[in-house]
């Protein structure tokens, strides 16, 4: 449906007006959706804001932000995302961009800033093909770096890690180590489940049964019955609310956990659908939030962020922007310095960006592999508790 709507944007409504270049030595940019659908670019792009008027100059040069919507008629739209990163590009002032905002543009807007050089830092895009060279992408990484030098940076895990994630907190925390998987997303879910079952032998244990269904099943029955036979103590479920039958159907398989990832993880569908049987359910999720409770740093930033936004909610990913504002601004800062104060170059901030070294960040601690995945990303793990999902804890999901 996403992929329709990029589409379909092209045939509606008025390109949004161009905003000019802000005053400032120094540009960090954004291309977001913020008049779009999505309820989560607006505090995104106020959460790149805030970071940057807290570090407003970096040696002699001050440090402005450069904000370009990508929306046409409220949809993200590819073709204006691509205009924008184009105009940063043509910009020498911009050396670094947060985002992209979703998968479907990264694919667009990676190889555009790759051929100049600068370093791409997003919060919030997933896709297992952006960053790595498992089958079932083929050579799409590789063909978003046309300079064979990797400029794009996430904090977000790969879709596929929230298996790793998942059988860490299966075997280390429920003590399940014996698991039948499920799986009605295909090709895309196999990725999940493979990363579970490498997990899972890390941990000692091993898959039992491995089956995959189409999504329309509602019938598990053979499915459990194999599970019984196998004995084992888990189930862990890749698909969306539908796949939740399951859990209803297995009553007679007492003590067995059912596990799952985002595709159902905070769906109240889920748990309609998994009836009586609904408690004790597990699910991963992509975006963490600060430790509030322990980190005084991320009460003091939450404080800023409501004073400087009283209006503005906090929502998913909103601080994982403000992490990545700040690993550029942190990596344009170590340039500087040691360029005795000369200006910065793109290239520069780009291999400053790559070396990054354990940044303490909000939402987690920050360095990057050669693919430019996080190396420890941290997830969520949600447990249903009379009738919702609860957020358990933290977990990291690297290798």
């Amino acid at each position: 449906m996403l992929i329709a709507l990029v589409l379909s944007a092209c045939q509606a409504g008025s390109s949004p007006e161009v905003v000019a270049p802000p005053a400032g030595d120094i540009l960090i940019g954004s291309t977001l959706p913020v008049t779009g659908f999505f309820d989560g670019a607006p505090p995104i792009e106020k959460a790149i804001q805030l970071a940057i008027s807290e570090h407003p100059r970096v040696g002699p040069f001050k440090l402005a932000y450069w904000s370009l919507d990508d929306a046409v008629s409220q949809a993200p739209f590819v073709d204006k995302a691509t205009q924008n990163v184009g105009r940063m590009v043509a910009e020498p002032r911009v050396v670094g961009i947060v985002g992209p905002y979703i998968s479907a543009t990264a694919f667009g807007l990676i190889p555009i800033a790759n051929q100049a050089s600068i370093a791409m830092i997003s919060p919030t895009t997933t896709d297992a093909c952006l960053t790595l060279t498992i089958p079932s992408c083929g050579s799409k990484a590789s063909a978003l770096r046309p300079t064979l030098t990797n400029n794009f940076f996430r904090v977000a895990p790969p879709d596929p890690w929230q298996g790793r994630a998942m059988a860490r907190f299966a075997a280390q925390s429920l003590g399940a180590k014996w698991v039948a998987t499920i799986n009605e997303r295909g090709i895309d879910g196999d990725r999940y489940i493979d990363s579970f079952a490498e997990e899972l032998a890390r941990q000692g244990g091993g898959l039992v049964v491995r089956e995959n269904v189409d999504k329309a099943t509602t019938n598990f029955t053979p499915f459990l019955a194999k599970v019984k036979a196998s004995g084992a103590t888990a189930v862990f479920a890749v698909g969306g609310a539908n796949v939740c039958a399951a859990r209803a159907q297995m009553k007679n398989l007492p003590g067995v956990w059912f596990l799952g990832t985002d595709n159902f993880t905070l769906s109240q569908d889920c748990v309609k659908n998994a009836l009586v049987n609904a408690a004790d359910m597990y699910g991963t999720y992509g975006e963490t939030e600060p430790d509030y409770v322990s980190n005084p740093e991320a009460r003091k930033v939450v404080a800023a962020y409501r004073k400087a936004f009283p209006d503005a909610p906090i929502v998913d990913y909103t601080f994982a922007a403000y992490d990545c504002a700040r690993i550029l601004i942190d990596a344009i800062e170590q340039v500087v310095k040691a360029n005795h104060g000369a200006f910065p170059t793109r290239a520069q901030v780009l291999t400053a960006v790559a070396n990054t070294a354990q940044f303490a960040g909000l939402t987690g601690t920050y360095s990057f592999d050669s693919n430019g995945d996080a190396v420890t990303p941290m997830m969520s793990i949600y447990q249903v508790e009379n009738g919702q999902w609860v957020y358990k804890q933290r977990i990291d999901a690297g290798p």
